[in-house]
């Protein structure tokens, strides 16, 4: 089984390209930081740098969504690729291709269509939902419990997307588990 599963913050922002057939994929790092002990007894800090890469829609919302500093959850694959350098070398390549990506809950996320306050959420995979923690996510994009049309005032309830364009949404109740 070839599943990964990582926890850290953005190095920098999402660089989004477009293939020659206009398939959207975007790439950046993700810092992940785990604490040893040194045979001295001393506590150390190392950082590791993973290299994602998402596809389509979920590369897209990518782009919107995400930038240098965000505190994402990827789950994916590991890939590893070749090509040939300019110097006639063969050079390799290993990143995590991206199957799904969450904003952990309780993070800030800033955009142009939602306001700034702390709420959770994920976008692209198949089975996964943001529900009602504000998320993307599922089979196409779900708004959170309110859709970003807004709610009545006084209410307690997130803002969400209104995804419609990316594919349907699910109710939590059509969510199997």
């Amino acid at each position: 089984m070839n599943s990964v599963q990582i926890l850290g913050n953005l190095g920098r922002d999402p660089i989004i390209r477009a293939t020659k057939t206009g398939r959207s994929v975007a790439s950046f790092s993700v810092a992940v930081s785990r604490n040893y002990t040194t045979p001295q007894g001393e506590q150390r800090e190392l950082t590791d740098w993973i290299n994602v890469v998402a596809w389509g829609p979920l590369a897209e919302a990518v782009g919107n969504q995400l930038k240098k500093g965000s505190r994402v959850f990827v789950e994916g694959r590991i890939s590893t690729r070749s090509y040939d350098a300019q110097d006639g070398t063969k050079r390799y390549v290993t990143e995590v291709v991206a199957n799904f990506i969450a904003i952990p809950i309780g993070t800030p996320r800033t955009s142009s269509y939602a306001p700034q306050q702390p709420q959770g959420g994920s976008f692209g995979g198949s089975g996964f939902g943001g529900g009602n923690n504000g998320g993307f996510g599922g089979n196409g994009y779900n708004g959170g419990n309110a859709g970003y049309n807004g709610s009545p005032a006084g209410q307690n309830s997130q803002p969400g997307g209104n995804f419609g364009q990316f594919g349907t949404t699910s109710k939590d109740e059509d969510i199997p588990f």
